[in-house]
C-alpha cells in the first residue's frame, strides 16, 4: 500500500472513531452511597424505618441503606422504585397518579418483574440525563418520596 493511501485510510478510521465516542454523566458507587446516606439520615431524623436503595442507569444496585427496624419487605420494595424510577425515567408516583387518571396505560406494570407503582421512587438525573434511581420503602407514600429526594439534594451541594 502506498504511504499516502495508508495515512488516508488510518486519519478516515480515526475521525469515524472520534465520532462514535460519546460523554454521558455517570451515576459512581461513591456518589450512589452519598445520596443513599442523605436519605438515611433524613429517615432517622424523622424518625422512620426505612430502606434506601439506589440503582444505576442500567438498574443495578450501587447503595443500599437498611434500619434494623424497617420491614423485611422494604429492601425489595426500595430497589423495585429505584428500578422503575430510573427505567421509566419519572418519579414512580406520577405513574400512579397517570394510571389512575388513564393517561398512563396499567400495562406498564407487566414491562418487568422489577416494575412497582408505588410512591418512593425518584429518578436521578446529572446535567438533564437520567443515571440512576432512588427508591425507599418503609414510610408511607410522601414521606417516601420527600426522603429520596432528601437524598438527591447531595447532588446540588
Amino acid at each position: 500500500m502506498k504511504p499516502l493511501l495508508f495515512l488516508a485510510l488510518i486519519f478516515t478510521i480515526m475521525t469515524n472513531a472520534q465520532d462514535e465516542f460519546v460523554q454521558e454523566p455517570i451515576l459512581t458507587g461513591k456518589m450512589a452511597l452519598k445520596i443513599a446516606q442523605e436519605a438515611f439520615a433524613q429517615a432517622e431524623k424523622d424518625g422512620l424505618f426505612i430502606t434506601v436503595t439506589v440503582v444505576d442507569k442500567s438498574g443495578q444496585t450501587l447503595a443500599v441503606l437498611r434500619h434494623h427496624n424497617a420491614g423485611v419487605h422494604t429492601i425489595r420494595a426500595s430497589y423495585k422504585k429505584a428500578y422503575t424510577a430510573n427505567s421509566q425515567k419519572r418519579e414512580t408516583a406520577e405513574i400512579a397518579k397517570g394510571i389512575k387518571s388513564g393517561t398512563i396505560p396499567e400495562d406498564v406494570r407487566f414491562l418487568d418483574e422489577n416494575i412497582l407503582i408505588l410512591d418512593g421512587g425518584v429518578p436521578i438525573f446529572i446535567n438533564g440525563k437520567v443515571v440512576g434511581g432512588i427508591g425507599v420503602g418503609g414510610a408511607h407514600d410522601s414521606e417516601d418520596v420527600r426522603i429520596a429526594k432528601a437524598g438527591l439534594k447531595v447532588l446540588t451541594k
